[in-house]
């Protein structure tokens, strides 16, 4: 673990260097309530602290259990962990080897123990609860890109024809619903940068009447009405074909025809980018929440103007004092599985080519 650093950004969209996901990203429990208490975390189940062999513990239940609350500090528990991880060394052909304890909560903790000794050191364990089993999750970072925020900009598509415009409205809608990536007014600081931008009384008079052009453009005028066109709006049915067919008029079209071409397996993919989102050190009552994927990977209109330096001082203000959800590949243990844990690299190629895309579109 280390201690968060963040650079100073003073223009939004603009690349700094990003720490070690897997060192820097995940720093103390700390975690969202509002996703996250459905799945059912608590500190015994975390990976931040070394399991205690806690005779019982009892905890809310959200998700299938009639009773309210329930003690997961069970035999049956115990066993269904002791079968996950001698099925998940056979697997692997290695031998498990397991010490039971003197107690129930005693046999839990060392078995979480054996399987984080038995994964090593490529994979991370946590002990998960789904209503009153539990189970272990085993997981692992996908590698960010080279930017450290993902804010996709419209501005560009002012400048377009009418023909391109709509087949670049259509890809990038496409590419939001295909991703789970929202506009950054879905989140909740956006009323509150509106309600501060508005009555921030400082500064030149002038400066002023532009900032309060720019919000009311925003709230009722036409950089809104772009934002919610790509939003909602998908003008063609076939997409690929519509950009086969068109031939780019300038030296700008054609890089752009040519990224969104090669953007397109990412409208389509098994699972979108915030599917990858898992809070690995998720807490029931953290001090902060966590920085979202869906505050990392958005959608604005100009990564230079006000709104979005706000949006990147926020990050780098509150980041500080927490840490960042960034993609991660899971996979649940049962007695039954069949499959040693692997990965995909989407999210690595779609970094890859976001870098690119973004460059381009700023």
């Amino acid at each position: 673990m280390c201690t968060i650093g963040r650079t100073t950004v003073k223009a939004a969209g603009k690349a700094h260097p990003r720490p070690d996901a897997e060192e820097c990203t995940v720093r103390r429990e700390q975690g969202r309530t509002d996703y996250g208490s459905k799945r059912g975390r608590n500190s015994f189940l975390s990976t931040a602290l070394i399991p205690l062999a806690q005779k019982s513990l009892t905890v809310e239940c959200y998700d299938g259990c009639e009773c309210g609350k329930t003690n997961v500090i069970t035999q049956d528990n115990y066993e269904f962990l002791r079968d996950s991880y001698f099925r998940y060394s056979l697997l692997l052909q290695k031998e498990g080897v397991h010490a039971p304890g003197n107690s129930v909560g005693e046999g839990i903790a060392r078995l979480y123990d054996e399987m984080n000794t038995l994964v090593g050191d490529e994979l991370h364990v946590n002990i998960e609860r789904k209503g009153g089993r539990l189970f272990f999750r085993l997981w692992k970072y996908h590698k960010w890109g080279s930017f450290t925020l993902y804010y996709f900009p419209v501005k560009f598509l002012e400048s377009l024809n009418p023909v391109l415009r709509r087949i670049a409205v259509t890809f990038l809608h496409n590419l939001m619903e295909a991703n789970g990536i929202g506009i950054f007014w879905d989140d909740y600081e956006a009323e509150f940068m509106f309600e501060m931008l508005s009555e921030d009384d400082g500064g030149n008079p002038k400066d002023r009447k532009e900032r309060m052009r720019l919000v009311d453009s925003y709230q009722e005028g036409k950089i809104g009405r772009l934002l919610k066109r790509v939003e909602s709006k998908s003008y063609y049915r076939n997409l690929p074909k519509a950009l086969g067919a068109y031939t780019p008029r300038n030296g700008f079209e054609q890089p752009l025809v040519d990224a969104m071409k090669r953007g397109l397996p990412f409208l389509t993919p098994e699972r979108g980018i915030m599917q990858y989102a898992y809070d690995a050190y998720y807490s029931e009552d953290p001090d902060f929440h966590p920085m979202y994927l869906q505050q990392q990977i958005r959608v604005v209109y100009d990564i230079n103007d006000i709104v979005s330096e706000y949006l990147v001082d926020y990050y780098n203000s509150y980041s500080r004092e927490t840490y960042d959800i960034t993609p991660v590949t899971v996979r649940d243990l049962s007695p039954d599985t069949e499959e040693l844990f692997s990965m995909d690299d989407y999210p690595e190629r779609f970094f890859r080519w976001a870098d690119e895309f973004i460059s381009l579109i700023s």
